[in-house]
């Protein structure tokens, strides 16, 4: 009696440990296929960036932080996917969230040696008031999402752990063939 017991609760955490995990799939779920929120962003060099501006392009934002250490570790295989796709049609904006200005992170840019290792040439777009960012819902960093051509979110990753970017060259492929 005391074993069925013990294994009726055993399942009984198994199925909670579904359901959550279920759950925590379709909240990370709920914002593909919807329509990105619009967004008007400049670069460091005052390039402006609007969605709205980007229809028929494939556009990837990476929010990421200065103090973020998977967000750096990210950068260098962000830049190459930066290198191989950039012709084809893929728009990648890297959206500060640390809530400073274009001359700070332009000066960490040229300052730090793991940042100057990146090799960044991509754009990079401070949002200083987390206009961007809260659209977004950014909760950690970094956050990926991929926007189709039309506008609508089609891919949503919060974390790097290396190896994500075997999903995001995947996932760019389907986009760009679009």
């Amino acid at each position: 009696m005391r074993q069925v017991r013990r294994w009726a609760w055993v399942v009984v955490g198994l199925v909670l440990f579904a359901a959550a995990a279920v759950q925590a799939g379709e909240e990370a779920d709920e914002w593909v296929g919807k329509p990105a929120p619009a967004f008007d962003l400049s670069d460091l060099d005052g390039n402006p960036y609007r969605l709205a501006d980007l229809r028929g392009k494939v556009v990837w934002l990476n929010f990421w932080g200065l103090r973020c250490g998977p967000c750096i570790r990210e950068l260098p295989e962000l830049q190459k996917l930066w290198q191989k796709y950039r012709g084809q049609g893929l728009v990648l904006l890297a959206v500060n969230a640390d809530g400073v200005d274009a001359s700070f992170i332009r000066r960490q840019l040229e300052s730090r040696e793991d940042l100057k290792a990146a090799g960044i040439t991509f754009p990079v777009t401070p949002d200083p008031e987390f206009g961007v960012i809260d659209a977004y819902g950014l909760m950690g960093a970094p956050l990926n999402v991929m926007i189709d051509k039309k506008g609508v979110i089609r891919f949503r990753h919060e974390g790097y752990e290396a190896g994500d970017e075997a999903t995001y060259e995947k996932t760019l492929r389907a986009l760009l063939a679009e």
